[in-house]
């Protein structure tokens, strides 16, 4: 008998731009194993649907933050729901962190229904960082009362780990990537013809970053650099793909980002930098990818960037931070360069090695390719995700 899975994700998923959701909605599509079925609970209508149902939506142009009143009634509706349709699902995934989710873990556990949250970013959702907030450690109790916790990566792992959670109860799956949509040039004609559909300059050194224009994704790490950089070698180009404004993210700094445009018309680099702002189409993306040369994530914290991920599956070399996230999947100097964390010195010295030197560039994007199709593929990731789901309806 298939094992149902009730996904909770926060009630403003559909108009909250993020990763995550892309993963899933890419990750319910294409799930072709009957072992296991993925429900959701849909905010519009406050009903369990089937997960490709809830999934079959597009980003509006404006983008909210959940209002503290939203998540007040929130917690009335989630156990209103989940009690009442108590016999259509058999294990609880939830993707939130929010009281109604921590309090739903603690009913779950004295319901015996088995309850999974899903763990994506360092101190924001792990127990170091959440000790700290207030109320904290009643959180961190909370949590504990998951049957499971799945982390992203080994890294977050760890630290449920190092706050007492059990072996048996912490799990590790690294997110798979769509290689049919990010995949390597097939040619240099190809790469030609992307730049000229994009308007991008055709002979540039093309260095992209994709991510919110946050100071947590080292943006202004990346431009210090990129300064430096440019005036040593100026053939490059810095493409920034992104929300930079608070219609694409509420959370955006605008203050920061008018710094950056300070800093650019400062330099007279203007020509030099384009934001190009929030990309959604994910076939866009992927042909941008294609069309760039070098990718660069000098982010300060992450549980583990999928961005880094598709960059290496489309064969791009990849200059990152030393994110211990990232320890399992870039090897310096092989499928990708490491850089100390807030450091444009150093990031500035690794694009100039990168851009100067064409066979070491190939060498390493074709090396990141051939770890992602090794490890990040949608098969893995599904079987890994299967057994994890026995496990704990077994145990």
């Amino acid at each position: 008998m298939a094992i149902r899975v009730l996904h909770i994700f926060a009630p403003n998923f559909k108009h909250r731009f993020g990763g995550p959701i892309f993963d899933w909605k890419y990750g319910f599509s294409h799930w072709n194993n009957d072992e296991i079925i993925h429900l959701v609970m849909d905010p519009d209508t406050n009903q369990i649907v089937d997960s490709n149902e809830a999934f079959n939506f597009e980003y509006s142009g404006k983008q909210y933050l959940a209002s503290k009143w939203t998540r007040f009634v929130w917690v009335f509706t989630l156990f209103k729901v989940i009690i009442v349709n108590k016999k259509k699902y058999d294990i609880l995934h939830l993707h939130v962190l929010w009281w109604a989710s921590l309090l739903l873990g603690v009913w779950a556990s004295w319901q015996n229904i088995p309850a999974m949250y899903q763990s994506v970013l360092l101190d924001s959702d792990t127990p170091g960082g959440i000790i700290k907030e207030r109320l904290g450690k009643l959180k961190v109790r909370c949590l504990k009362k998951f049957k499971a916790i799945l982390a992203i990566s080994d890294y977050l792992a760890s630290d449920y780990l190092k706050y007492g959670f059990s072996n048996q109860q912490v799990y590790s799956l690294m997110n798979s990537v769509d290689l049919d949509l990010f995949h390597p040039l097939q040619s240099e004609k190809e790469k030609r013809t992307l730049r000229i559909k994009f308007d991008f300059p055709l002979d540039a050194k093309i260095l992209l970053f994709v991510g919110s224009l946050i100071k947590r994704k080292g943006i202004d790490i990346l431009l210090q650099a990129f300064i430096g950089a440019y005036s040593k070698t100026p053939g490059l180009f810095l493409l920034i793909i992104g929300p930079k404004n608070k219609n694409e993210n509420p959370s955006i700094d605008e203050a920061l980002i008018k710094e950056l445009l300070k800093q650019i018309n400062d330099h007279l680099i203007s020509d030099r930098v384009f934001f190009a702002g929030l990309i959604q189409d994910r076939q866009k993306l992927a042909e941008i990818y294609r069309a760039s040369d070098i990718f660069i994530f000098p982010s300060r914290q992450e549980g583990l960037p999928n961005v880094v991920l598709e960059a290496m599956a489309s064969g791009l070399p990849v200059i990152v931070s030393q994110l211990p996230a990232l320890e399992k999947v870039i090897r310096h100097g092989e499928n990708g360069l490491y850089v100390p964390i807030g450091d444009p010195a150093a990031l500035e010295k690794s694009i100039i090695k990168v851009s100067s030197d064409p066979f070491l560039e190939k060498k390493i994007g074709a090396a990141a390719n051939n770890y992602i199709m090794d490890k990040h593929s949608f098969g893995s990731w599904q079987s890994n995700l299967v057994n994890i789901y026995k496990n704990i309806i077994d145990s």
